[in-house]
C-alpha cells in the first residue's frame, strides 16, 4: 500500500541567546491546512506529525520514525520552519526548544545535526523524498528583520540522494528574511499559496509537482524581495514528485494566471486596458467583482511590498542628502545596509541614485546664504531632491491620477502626492532669518553629535516638517531616522529599541504605563487624532463612538443599520501593534488588549495599503492618523462624535487654492482640523511623546533637547502645519 507521511516542524520560541520567531510555528499550521485538505495534498490526518517547539530528543525520535520502514513508493515529506545554525566548520543543524550558544559557539548537543537527518534519509527505501527547509541561521536581527539563513553549507551535499527533492527558502550565502506585516515567512507563504490556490500548477495537469511549486515560491520571492533566491536540489526524477492536486478548468484559477500573466509582463504595473481585459474576463467567468478584485490584491502584493521596499530606500536617501552633502562614507556604507536588509539588488537602487544625479546636474537647490555648506560635486546627489514620497512608484502612479503642480520659491514647498498612496515624510525647505530658529534653545543645551530616532509612523509629518529645520539651526546636532521595517514600527516596540540602543530616544504615540515610568520618561509634544476613513461614495458623512464599537466588535455589519446603502461592511485595520491601533482599541473597544476577530476584521500591511483598500470596497472602514487621512483624494473622513449631539469633523476647509484630481471628493480640499486637536474637544484625541531613557547618557540629553525644540514657539509652529494639535503647557 501507498502511503503519504509528513513530519512538520516549527521552532518559534528558543533560549535568550537565539531571537524568537513566532512565524515559525504558524508556519507549520499552514503547511498541515493544505496537505490535509482532500482536494490539494490529500494526506490522511493521522499520517502528518506536527511538532512546535520540542526537544532535541523529541525532534530526533520524529525524524527516524519518519524515515523508518517505509516503502519505496511511499511519498516522504519532512519540512522545518526555525533557526538554522552552522557549527565553526560549517556543517548544518536545525535548532530545537533549547538550542543555545556559549560564547558565540553552536552547544551541539542542544540542536539536531543535518548528518543526522541525513543518515535517516538515505536509511530510508522510499523513493518519494521531499525535504523543505525554510530556515534561518545564527538568528540575527537586522534592522527589524529576522534573519534566516547566513554562511556556506553545501545543502545538497549534505541531503542530497536518489529520488529526492529539496527546497530552500535561499542560497547558503544568503539571508532569507521573514516577510514584513505577514505571520508566514515569505518562502513558506508562497508555497501555500501556490498549492491554495492552484497556481503552482504550471502546466494545468490537474497536479502540482515539486519542481513546480519552487518554480512559483521562487519567483513570487523574487517579485517581493529580488535579491532573495530560493534553491532547487532534484536529484534525478526528485522536480517530478506531484505534492498535491490542483483545480482544472477552475474560474478563479484561470483569472489568477491571466492577471499573473499581466502583472510579470508590466513588472506589477497594470495599465487602464489591462483592467479592462481583466473585467471582461471576469464578466465571461461569472466571477463576482469582490473575488476578482481580491485575486488581483493578493497576486499585486509582492510588487507592491516591492516597490515600498524602493520608497524606503528612496526615503533614505532624499534624508541623508537633506542633512548632508556629499554624503560621507559612512552614509554609503549604511545605505548600502540598508539595500541587503530590504533584500534590494544594486540594479534595483541604481535608478534611484541616477535621479538623484541627473536633478543635481538640471538644478541647483537654494541656498541658504549664510550657509558654509556649499556643493563641492555636480557628482554627488545635491542637498536637496525629490521628497520621499515621490518615489518610482509615484512616478508611475502619475500617469494613472494626472500630474501634480510642483511651486518653485526661494524653497522648495511641501510635496505631498495623494495618488493612491500616503506622503511618508514631506520636507518644508525654505529659508528662514536666523532669529526664527528656535531663539528659546540655547547652544548648550542642545548636544553635538549623531542620535538614532524614529518608530511611531504616527510623526511622520512632524519629522518631515521639523527636523530640517533643526538640523539648519543646530547643523552639530545630527539627526539620524532609523527606518525599521513595518514589522517592527510602532511605539510599542520603542522600549525595546532604547535598551539595546538602537535609537537615542524615541517618537512615541502611547503613554507609558506606570512600570516603564520608573526608567523612561515621557514628553508631551503634540496632539494627534484618530480619523475614520470610508469610500468617497458612501452615502455615510458621520458616526458615535457607539456605532464605531459595534461596527469592530460585530454587533453592526451593513451600513443600512446606520443610514447608509445596503452594504456589508468591511473593518479594516492595520495588522501590527502600534500606539494608534492600542489606542483605538482602549478610547472605542475599551479594552486596549482587544483580540479583533479575524473573520471580522481585515488585517493590512500599512496604512498606505488600508486606505487603497477603502478607496476599492465601497463598505470599508479603517481608521489612521487623521495628518494620514484628511486631504487624501481616494478616501472621504468622517465626523465623530461621543454623541449624535456632539459630533466633530476632523477636517476644516483649507485656505490654500488647490487644483483637485478629485473633483466629487471635497475632502482634496480639507486640512486636519489642529484646532479640534488643541483644545481635546475631537473624541478620539492623543498626546504624541518623546520617549527618552533616564541614565543620565548624552541619549537622553539628546533626547530632552529635541523635545525642547519641538515645544518652542517655531516648534508648534511647524507641527500645526504637519496637521497636529498645539500642546497645552
Amino acid at each position: 500500500m501507498v502511503n503519504k507521511v509528513a513530519l512538520l516542524i516549527g521552532v518559534s520560541e528558543y533560549e535568550p541567546d537565539l531571537n524568537p520567531l513566532p512565524g515559525s510555528v504558524k508556519d507549520v499550521d499552514a503547511m498541515q491546512r493544505v496537505l490535509v485538505n482532500p482536494e490539494m495534498g490529500d494526506f490522511a490526518e493521522a499520517d502528518i506529525t506536527v511538532l512546535k517547539n520540542p526537544q532535541r530528543q523529541e525532534m530526533e525520535n520524529a525524524i527516524h520514525r519518519l524515515y523508518a520502514d517505509r516503502h519505496r513508493d511511499d511519498l516522504v515529506l519532512f519540512y522545518f520552519s526555525g533557526h538554522g545554525i552552522k557549527d565553526e566548520r560549517g556543517n548544518l543543524y536545525l535548532s530545537t526548544r533549547i538550542t543555545r550558544k556559549e560564547n558565540g559557539k553552536l552547544v551541539k548537543p542542544s540542536a539536531v545535526a543535518a548528518s543526522f537527518l541525513h543518515e535517516c534519509i538515505n536509511d530510508c527505501r522510499s523513493q518519494r523524498q521531499v525535504i523543505i527547509l525554510d530556515c534561518c541561521f545564527s538568528g540575527a536581527i537586522a534592522q527589524g528583520m529576522t534573519v534566516r539563513d547566513d554562511g556556506i553549507v553545501n545543502v545538497q551535499e549534505q541531503l542530497g540522494g536518489k529520488g529526492r527533492a529539496i527546497l530552500t527558502s535561499s542560497t547558503s550565502t544568503q539571508y532569507s528574511f521573514a516577510p514584513e506585516g505577514f505571520e508566514l515567512s515569505i518562502y513558506t507563504r508562497y508555497l501555500v499559496e501556490g498549492i491554495e490556490t492552484g497556481a503552482a500548477d504550471h502546466d494545468e495537469d490537474g497536479w502540482i509537482s515539486v519542481g513546480g511549486l519552487h518554480d512559483y515560491a521562487s519567483i513570487k520571492v523574487q517579485e517581493a524581495a529580488p535579491a532573495m533566491t530560493p534553491k532547487f536540489y532534484p536529484v534525478e526524477e526528485g522536480y517530478k514528485i506531484n505534492l498535491a492536486r490542483a483545480p482544472v478548468g477552475d474560474c478563479k484559477l484561470m483569472y489568477r494566471r491571466k492577471v499573473e500573466e499581466i502583472a510579470r509582463k508590466k513588472q506589477g504595473k497594470i495599465s487602464d486596458i489591462n483592467h479592462r481585459t481583466l473585467k471582461e474576463l471576469s464578466h465571461s467567468l461569472n466571477l463576482p467583482s469582490e473575488e476578482a478584485n481580491a485575486i488581483e490584491a493578493e497576486v499585486l502584493q509582492p510588487y507592491v511590498i516591492r516597490e515600498e521596499k524602493l520608497q524606503r530606500y528612496e526615503q533614505a536617501l532624499s534624508e541623508a542628502i537633506e542633512r548632508q552633502n556629499p554624503l560621507s562614507d559612512e552614509d554609503w556604507i549604511d545605505l548600502g545596509g540598508l539595500q541587503q536588509i530590504l533584500r534590494l539588488r544594486d540594479e534595483d537602487v541604481a535608478p534611484i541614485k541616477e535621479l538623484f544625479q541627473d536633478k543635481n546636474q538640471a538644478r541647483q537647490p537654494p541656498e541658504d546664504e549664510n550657509s558654509s555648506n556649499k556643493q563641492t560635486s555636480s557628482s554627488t546627489p545635491t542637498s536637496h531632491q525629490k521628497t520621499p514620497s515621490e518615489s518610482l512608484f509615484s512616478r508611475w502612479k502619475l500617469l494613472v491620477f494626472g500630474l501634480v503642480s510642483v511651486s518653485l520659491g526661494v524653497g522648495i514647498n511641501q510635496i505631498w502626492l495623494n495618488q493612491g498612496q500616503l506622503p511618508e515624510t514631506p520636507f518644508s525647505y525654505s529659508v528662514r532669518d536666523s532669529n526664527d530658529r528656535f531663539t528659546e534653545v540655547k547652544d548648550a543645551d542642545v548636544p553635538s553629535g549623531t542620535f538614532n530616532y524614529g518608530l511611531s509612523t504616527t510623526w511622520a509629518p512632524i519629522r518631515g516638517a521639523v527636523d530640517n529645520e533643526i538640523q539648519k539651526a543646530f547643523p552639530n546636532f545630527k539627526l539620524k531616522y532609523v527606518d525599521f521595517t513595518l514589522e517592527e514600527t510602532g511605539s510599542l516596540t520603542s522600549i525595546e529599541k532604547l535598551l539595546d540602543k538602537s535609537i537615542a530616544f524615541a517618537q512615541y504615540s502611547y503613554p507609558l504605563t506606570e512600570q516603564q515610568q520608573k526608567n523612561f520618561k515621557e514628553i508631551p509634544i503634540a496632539n494627534d487624532g484618530v480619523a475614520i476613513a470610508v469610500n468617497p461614495k458612501l452615502n455615510v458623512t458621520r458616526l458615535t463612538l457607539d456605532q464605531l464599537k459595534g461596527i469592530y466588535t460585530g454587533k453592526i455589519t451593513n451600513w443600512n443599520q446606520l443610514g447608509g446603502p445596503d452594504l456589508e461592511i468591511k473593518p479594516l485595520s492595520r495588522n501590527v501593534i502600534g500606539g494608534t491601533v492600542k489606542f483605538f482599541k482602549e478610547k472605542v473597544l475599551g479594552d486596549p488588549e482587544y483580540s479583533f476577530s479575524p473573520q471580522l476584521v481585515k488585517a493590512v500591511q500599512s496604512t498606505t495599503l488600508g486606505l487603497r483598500e477603502v478607496s476599492r470596497e465601497k463598505g470599508s472602514i479603517y481608521f489612521a492618523s487623521a495628518s494620514e487621512i484628511i486631504g487624501q483624494c481616494m478616501v472621504k473622513p468622517l465626523w465623530l462624535g461621543k454623541d449624535t449631539n456632539h459630533l466633530i469633523p476632523p477636517y476644516q476647509k483649507s485656505s490654500e487654492e488647490k487644483t483637485s484630481e478629485c473633483p466629487e471628493n471635497p475632502n482634496k480640499f480639507y486640512k486636519v482640523n489642529v484646532n479640534a486637536l488643541s483644545d481635546q474637544s475631537y473624541p478620539l484625541t492623543r498626546k504624541l511623546y518623546i520617549v527618552v531613557k533616564l541614565d543620565g547618557s548624552i541619549d537622553q540629553k539628546a533626547g530632552e533637547a529635541y523635545a525642547k525644540l519641538l515645544l518652542t514657539p517655531r516648534g508648534q509652529d511647524l507641527i500645526e502645519e504637519a496637521g497636529f494639535g498645539r500642546i497645552s503647557k
